[in-house]
């Protein structure tokens, strides 16, 4: 039942204040109630109200109209504090799963009006407390938790005000349409990034025995060789078979490929990626990713950081 309450609830608040870039509050975005405190005056009235009633004494018929009067007007001031104030959407962070992504949005309002004691946030998150008092826009950076990696769509932004007196509540819902990246959680394992196996090291990189490119050398033959690769001229001078050798030459960078990882579970191979990922850059080394329909090349630097990265957090997440 209460689940049910809450769908439809989310559903009209979803229809009454759809995803924007830019949000402006005005009259039917904005919600006001009395505080507790305004409750109380309400209470206290309606007791004066009753006494006047059974004393049949003006003044205190006065006192009541008058405090009703100052409650009405805090209720215009505190719905007039949040009217006209525009929030709009700047971005999001990047930031690894368990972390807190930051939000950076946008605030203003018209020349002609100040804001005060706005508070923004979300229930059980980081909130915050701004003034437009001397300017009319600022930015605000908003704090929530992540739990997985992928894309980070903010949840509505809670926007609230009690000014002046604190006799009334006005708020608002804001849904603003931007995303952030979560990357994986960086947790290394027991193991090395692969690559060909290094026989000799070399200016070149590393040679690898039995390769096709490059001449490596003569030695004697053996039974098996290749008769492409005899040296025949030496046969000639000395009578002897000897086997011509190649060697083919890999360069330096090193691979993280997915296929060569000995690790289960793919939030686990992603993790270790990840780790890894921050340890080349860390140490300046050239190196590539490889994931499953996804190759980028060996480089380095912050933005080859950051494309691996976006890689292993949108893998096998999908558009929608």
């Amino acid at each position: 039942m209460v689940e049910a309450l809450q769908a439809r609830l989310d559903a009209w608040v979803k229809q009454r204040l759809p995803q924007a870039r830019e949000t402006t509050l005005d009259q039917r975005r904005i919600f006001i109630v009395p505080s507790k405190t305004g409750l109380g005056l309400l209470l206290m009235v309606l007791l004066l109200f009753l006494l006047g009633i059974n004393f049949q004494n003006s003044l205190v018929y006065a006192v009541c109209f008058w405090l009703l009067s100052l409650l009405l007007l805090n209720i215009f001031y505190t719905w007039r504090n949040l009217s006209g104030l525009t929030i709009s959407a700047i971005g999001v962070e990047p930031c690894f799963a368990g972390e807190k992504a930051v939000v950076e949005i946008g605030l203003a309002c018209p020349d002609t009006q100040r804001k005060f004691a706005l508070h923004l946030g979300w229930p059980g998150e980081d909130a915050v407390q701004v003034n437009l008092a001397t300017v009319s826009s600022t930015r605000v950076k908003l704090s929530h938790s992540t739990t997985q990696r992928g894309r980070f769509q903010p949840p509505r932004i809670h926007v609230a005000t009690r000014y002046p007196a604190g006799l009334a509540l006005a708020w608002s819902y804001v849904t603003l349409d931007m995303q952030g990246i979560v990357y994986p959680k960086p947790v290394e394992k027991n193991w090395q990034a692969q690559g060909k196996a290094a026989v000799v090291s070399s200016e070149d990189g590393l040679e690898i025995a039995g390769g096709s490119s490059d001449f490596g050398g003569i030695r004697d033959y053996r039974p098996g060789d290749a008769p492409k690769h005899i040296h025949w001229g030496k046969y000639a001078r000395t009578g002897k078979l000897h086997t011509k050798v190649f060697a083919d030459y890999a360069s330096h960078d090193l691979w993280l490929d997915w296929d060569e990882l000995p690790l289960p579970g793919i939030e686990v191979r992603l993790s270790h990626l990840c780790s890894k990922v921050l340890e080349f850059h860390q140490a300046q080394r050239c190196y590539g990713l490889k994931l499953p329909g996804k190759t980028i090349a060996p480089g380095k630097g912050e933005g080859h950081k950051a494309q691996c990265l976006r890689a292993l957090a949108l893998y096998g997440v999908t558009d929608g």
